[in-house]
């Protein structure tokens, strides 16, 4: 069983909370608060098209690793990669950086790549929002958005899972809603 404290605490949820690990500096787990059937499903979910984008011929590099569930002294968690930086500190929330820094040409192309890659991998995502994405700094002047929640498809009848064309159209919608709200061009979508 893994001990799991206030200390280890990375941020909240409505349904989750999030740990480093503290065997694993490279990883964390996140604990369900509240285990609805809501919440069991969006676990399910997630799993899946961790699995499903990680192991296809091209895998989708802006959505962390899954290690497998473990028991904690909270309940049941589930093992991610943690995003870190090159300084091995952990990722800022794109939303939290926006609000620190602004937006930036820089933040706007890293955007428009997350896109293209979903886009080239067919991949669906449920729920973009600036706190789902990551801003990691691969060094001082270079960097990338991992999206760590709302990626997959929750559509009752999952058409986008095995029809491009469809995944396309959702993409385009779910990334002009995003830079809309933003203030972005979008431009770069279509």
């Amino acid at each position: 069983m893994i001990i799991l404290n206030d200390d280890l605490l990375i941020g909240s949820g409505r349904e989750r909370s999030c740990y480093r690990h503290p065997k694993y500096p490279e990883r964390c787990i996140k604990v369900v608060q509240s285990f609805s059937s809501r919440t069991k499903t969006r676990i399910k979910r997630e799993i899946k098209y961790i699995q499903k984008y990680k192991l296809s011929p091209q895998p989708l590099e802006v959505i962390p690793s899954y290690y497998g569930r473990v028991h904690t002294n909270l309940g049941m968690g589930y093992q991610f990669e943690l995003i870190l930086d090159h300084d091995m500190r952990i990722a800022k929330k794109l939303s939290l950086h926006l609000q620190e820094d602004g937006m930036s040409e820089k933040i706007h192309e890293y955007l428009l790549h997350t896109y293209r890659l979903f886009l080239n991998a067919n991949a669906v995502v449920s729920d973009l929002h600036a706190d789902n994405l990551l801003l990691q700094k691969k060094s001082n002047i270079e960097g990338r958005l991992v999206m760590v929640d709302g990626f997959g498809n929750s559509d009752l009848i999952a058409i986008c899972d095995y029809s491009k064309f469809f995944c396309r159209k959702k993409l385009i919608r779910k990334f002009t809603r995003m830079f809309e709200s933003l203030g972005l061009s979008t431009s770069g979508i279509r």
